[in-house]
């Protein structure tokens, strides 16, 4: 397994346009992935930043992993097909940016607008299987272009609190079989498990195969080793069990400090230093604790 930091952890630190400086400090966490959205100047096929952009990653030994959100508006749940197809052309042109930069994964809530807004809408049984079904439909539609770049689409299963299509690995299992693609995978993420599986060893092993990307946290969105809450032993222990062999991506919380945290309804700083040095100091003993608890 690789281990990875993802750009969440550096909250109002993060700067798009200075990607050289966070990369040097993706390194400086001992990390070999960083996992954050294609930039702009790729999405919007500007080559020449993109190749720059990719030798920096290549000359610092960084693999670059990418995750992905719709832009207000747009969503495959909704019954207007128009606002369907601009997501699926969204999703279109994030692949071809993950390819551009040498990627090969793209995770995240690929089949609907985050976070959701319950305050608009009162879901029914019947509406959720409506609207996954419309998901499905349209990442069929989508699948094609992310099997002919060899990109892997990883759906993000979420907690109750955050989307309703899919909360559960049985859920994700049952969504991506209809999809019917093999670059069609889950991303399971402990946070997420932790409110709604039974059994989290159990849903992992379920997932056996399926599963492109791994996200950690503590429960409170801590990086790990803050508590002892999950055993983070067995969690090492089954994914080695299941021959899961690619990316642990630390997606952490630790500060109320921009609109990505307001999202994750982070109302408090976790961390008595918030400056970037002790973020970067943190996510090093988190690696460092990642790789002796899953290590063999």
């Amino acid at each position: 397994m690789k281990y990875g930091v993802h750009r969440m952890t550096w909250g109002k630190y993060f700067d798009p346009d200075d990607l050289k400086t966070f990369f040097e400090q993706v390194k400086a966490t001992g990390a070999d992935t960083v996992e954050f959205r294609p930039p702009d100047e790729t999405l919007n096929g500007n080559k020449e930043k993109t190749a720059e952009i990719r030798r920096m990653a290549e000359d610092m030994g960084l693999q670059l992993l990418f995750c992905y959100g719709y832009p207000l508006g747009l969503d495959m749940r909704m019954p207007d097909p128009f606002a369907r197809h601009y997501a699926e052309e969204h999703l279109k042109r994030a692949i071809e940016a993950a390819a551009a930069l040498g990627g090969t994964e793209i995770g995240g809530v690929l089949y609907a607008n985050w976070p959701t807004d319950y305050t608009k809408d009162v879901i029914t049984p019947q509406i959720k299987r409506e609207r996954a079904e419309r998901c499905v439909e349209s990442l069929r539609r989508v699948m094609p272009t992310a099997e002919s770049y060899n990109i892997r689409l990883n759906l993000e299963i979420l907690n109750r609190f955050e989307n309703y299509i899919i909360n559960t690995v049985d859920e994700g299992l049952a969504f991506i079989g209809q999809v019917e693609s093999t670059h069609c995978g889950l991303l399971l993420d402990m946070f997420h498990m932790g409110i709604e599986e039974d059994d989290i060893p159990a849903a992992i092993r379920a997932a056996k195969g399926h599963i492109g990307q791994f996200h950690v946290s503590e429960p409170n969105r801590k990086i790990p080793y803050h508590n002892t809450r999950f055993n983070w032993r067995e969690i090492g222990d089954v994914l080695r069990e299941i021959g899961y062999d690619t990316t642990v991506t630390m997606e952490t919380v630790m500060t109320f400090d921009d609109m990505a945290t307001y999202n994750f309804r982070m109302w408090r700083d976790q961390m008595e230093d918030v400056s970037m040095a002790s973020r970067i100091e943190a996510m090093r003993e988190g690696i460092v604790f990642l790789k002796e608890q899953f290590g063999a």
